[in-house]
């Protein structure tokens, strides 16, 4: 089982494809958006918006294995994510809005850092990355070719 959780506003214009990926993996995923903080500075954004992660985080995932999607995580590829989530039965990929999280507040709590890409992607685009890369691994875990 996997869960996406999201500071997300509204991906309702791009959706269609995250849609056909939540289709394709049925109950295996969950996808949670989380309406970000709003009419604040941007450090008092990111305070809330972490304070709210930390809060659903342990009332919702506490025995869950946690993932924040961080630029200062490992460098993944398809074939080592599998890996990496094939050992765990819960797993929670933590994305966060553009302004951030903080970070160290989260060291806590997840149990890793990772990355799929050295490139910035607009929110709802990393979703989609996400939400396919966790496709390919479940491909890869049940024997068939992920290359089409």
């Amino acid at each position: 089982m996997y869960t996406i959780l999201s500071i997300s506003d509204s991906d309702k214009h791009r959706n269609s494809a995250i849609q056909e990926y939540e289709k394709r993996l049925g109950k295996m995923v969950c996808i949670e958006n989380i309406k970000p903080a709003k009419n604040w500075s941007q450090e008092q954004i990111i305070k809330q918006d972490t304070e709210n992660i930390i809060q659903i985080l342990n009332k919702k995932y506490q025995q869950h294995y946690k993932i924040l999607m961080s630029k200062d995580g490992k460098l993944l590829t398809t074939e080592e994510l599998e890996k990496t989530v094939h050992k765990q039965n819960h797993v929670v990929f933590i994305i966060w809005w553009p302004y951030g999280l903080q970070e160290n507040q989260l060291d806590s709590i997840t149990n890793e850092k990772i990355w799929l890409w050295k490139i910035t992607l607009p929110h709802w685009l990393a979703k989609l990355t996400l939400i396919e890369q966790i496709y390919r691994c479940e491909t890869i875990r049940s024997g068939k070719s992920y290359h089409y």
